[in-house]
């Protein structure tokens, strides 16, 4: 199913508004550590991934979609390999690509009203 243009819009607004945040990080170990603001580019990209994919509302968003932005946003090179994969695997996703094209084809053939009735 092809991504809801206002959803997709929205989520693209959130991102941006995240970026321009300071979060908290751990520095340190052990007992020596401290908590200390840091900006988006400085945040080590799991935590970027992980802060996009808990923070950002993706209903209506298809999978091929997500995997695009949130590639787009962080290095994918500095992330873990399955945590690379699984973005990689969604970005190239059908994610309904044939049922799109099938109510493209329908729509073209005036089929398109009784694939509506059916669902």
């Amino acid at each position: 199913m092809p991504s809801d243009e206002r959803q997709l819009a929205h989520a693209v607004r959130h991102i941006e508004r995240i970026k321009e945040g300071t979060y908290p990080a751990v520095v340190g170990r052990d007992s020596n550590y401290r908590i200390v603001e840091r900006d988006w580019k400085d945040m080590p990209e799991p935590s970027k991934l992980a802060i996009l994919q808990d923070a950002v509302d993706w209903s209506g968003i298809s999978n091929r979609d997500q995997g695009h932005i949130l590639l787009s946003e962080i290095d994918p090179g500095k992330i873990s390999d399955t945590q690379r994969n699984r973005l990689i695997d969604m970005a190239v996703s059908e994610d309904g690509y044939q049922e799109m094209l099938e109510e493209k084809a329908a729509a073209a053939t005036g089929r398109g009203k009784d694939r509506e009735k059916e669902r």
